[in-house]
């Protein structure tokens, strides 16, 4: 017996309870989620539900703004297991929360992509502990607790250096003792949903490819909720195809008029889906950067807020909150521009140069229509600017400090120097090379010359750490005038040396290496802490050459 096509009525009957069921099976993950942690109550509720069928790998995708997902598969994932449902929208909260959508400052996107997945499932583990236990946990400890040997703590920074650093090694070689095979084995335990919508890769990917395009970049068809699906591309509840399996191989004539009734149905459809103004949902304009920018905020606020909670309630949950913890703070420490850092080191001072602030055109004109060509007045040849003239940049070149990172931050931070006008070309910077003494001291007269510089620049020392004969030599160069208007210094470190005792009459700051959310030593209460990462250099440094 032939089996009977479905009918168009019963299809749009069918995927309207696939929405529906699909929408209580999430609301239901996040009841329980918050049922165990109510710290997460604003994230998990934070976000609307909007289905839609776009044949994803992955059941959830996000934009931060609202959570899409494909009514079929997360239907399928729930009959699997109802505690992977729950992780994967946890998963998909998570990375909300470390704000992973919107860091633009990681050029290989698809490394960063997989990294953000390790440390969100990391941190879910860790505080989920017993609860809504899934079938791999323990090959992702296994993965996990390689990594921290390599990497140590499991932050986002230290994770997409290792992972990017394997997908760049050619296959059959090693990176740090790993193969390029453990890429895909990650990718098999730690991915969980679909990042194609994030706005750090739209904006990195411009228009993109249809298929790793936002939801919206979809077909007509799969995007139209009322639509007819392709059979071949939706499952139905119990895994058939929506023809109930070989329909229009075997009746050619009731499919074909079944297909022109779906396309009446879909165009009838459209017109219901358009608004008085005749702009359907398709027609909605895309997110612009001020609203990515807005819902960054506000989940920046969302995670100040769970930080609080986690703190005020921390010996309740001990360690289990651990990873969770330091994601938090990680993703919401403060953080200020290089450029307006070293704004604190200008000193006020003439340059040759035409002060149009101070400038009155009247008067100008006035003079030029009254004597012919003679201005009342002129204006000003110098001005009063603030500007870095004299400065020293100290460099750490004990054995601990690496010498490529050591240039690049120098290169950093003459970038910064060059590209703004607020800095002068005529300056006095001496770079001073230290270790247990001072090694070496460049002077810089002029910005012109410091591409030349930095390609014959040597690093010399590595021997013990210790911040004070630079402080003292300084101190030397200021009574001989050679820094007169000195008003500030920044030390380039690790941190593990002896600071002076006493403290300096201008500004001192010293950057550390940020080793992944270990601790730091402290500082004197007089110097300014600057912590830095290597990937955070590469991202500040394409800021100044913009």
């Amino acid at each position: 017996m032939t089996p009977v096509p479905e009918t168009t009525d019963a299809k749009l009957k069918r995927r309207e309870d696939e929405d529906r069921l699909g929408a209580d099976i999430v609301d239901e993950c996040r009841v329980q989620l918050m049922l165990k942690f109510r710290f997460l109550d604003l994230a998990l509720w934070r976000m609307d539900l909007a289905p839609l069928r776009v044949g994803a790998r992955y059941p959830l995708a996000t934009d931060a703004k609202q959570v899409v997902y494909d009514p079929p598969r997360v239907i399928a994932r729930f009959r699997e297991s109802f505690e992977e449902s729950v992780r994967d929208y946890l998963h998909l909260v998570l990375h909300c929360v470390f704000r992973h959508p919107f860091d633009e400052g990681h050029d290989d996107r698809e490394a960063w992509g997989l990294a953000c997945d390790i440390v969100v499932e990391n941190a879910a583990m860790d505080l989920c502990g017993s609860r809504f236990s899934c079938a791999d946990d323990a090959a992702r400890r296994q993965a996990l607790s390689e990594m921290r040997m390599l990497v140590g703590h499991v932050l986002p920074g230290k994770v997409y250096g290792l992972v990017k650093g394997l997908m760049q090694t050619p296959d059959g070689q090693q990176y740090r003792g790993m193969g390029r095979s453990a890429l895909n084995e990650w990718r098999a335990l730690f991915e969980r949903d679909d990042h194609g919508a994030w706005p750090a890769n739209n904006k990195a990917k411009g228009q993109g490819d249809a298929d790793d395009a936002a939801p919206e970049e979809v077909s007509q068809d799969d995007a139209n909720p009322d639509a007819e699906l392709d059979a071949l591309r939706t499952e139905t509840l119990d895994g058939e195809s929506a023809d109930g399996g070989g329909g229009r191989d075997a009746q050619p004539e009731e499919a074909e008029a079944e297909a022109d009734a779906a396309d009446d149905a879909d165009e009838g459809a459209r017109d219901d889906a358009t608004d008085g103004d005749g702009a359907g949902e398709r027609d909605a304009p895309r997110p612009t950067e001020e609203d990515a920018e807005r819902e960054e905020r506000e989940w920046e606020d969302v995670a100040k807020q769970i930080e609080v909670n986690l703190e005020t309630f921390s010996k309740e949950w001990g360690d289990e909150a651990g990873s969770l913890v330091a994601n938090l703070a990680f993703a919401n420490r403060a953080t200020c521009s290089y450029t307006d850092f070293l704004r604190r080191f200008m000193v006020a001072g003439e340059e040759m140069r035409l002060n149009m602030d101070e400038f009155d055109y009247v008067y100008y004109t006035y003079g030029m229509d009254l004597y012919g060509d003679m201005p009342l007045i002129e204006p000003l040849e110098y001005r009063e600017a603030e500007r870095v003239r004299d400065f020293v940049i100290a460099i750490d070149t004990s054995e601990s400090v690496s010498g490529e990172l050591v240039r690049r931050f120098v290169a950093h931070t003459f970038g910064i120097l060059k590209s703004s006008e607020d800095y002068a070309s005529e300056v006095n910077i001496h770079i001073v090379q230290c270790d247990a003494r001072v090694q070496s001291d460049t002077k810089v007269r002029n910005l012109k010359d410091v591409d030349r510089m930095l390609d014959g620049m040597q690093i010399r020392g590595f021997g013990g750490t210790d911040f004070r004969p630079v402080f003292d030599y300084v101190d030397r160069l200021r009574k001989t005038g050679e820094l007169a208007d000195l008003k500030g210094l920044v030390y380039f470190t690790d941190g593990l040396g002896q600071f002076p005792e006493k403290t300096p009459d201008y500004e001192a700051a010293f950057v550390f290496m940020d080793e992944g959310g270990q601790a730091t030593p402290p500082v004197p209460p007089w110097a300014c802490k600057i912590l830095i990462d290597d990937n955070g250099i590469n991202r500040l440094k394409s800021q100044a050459e913009r």
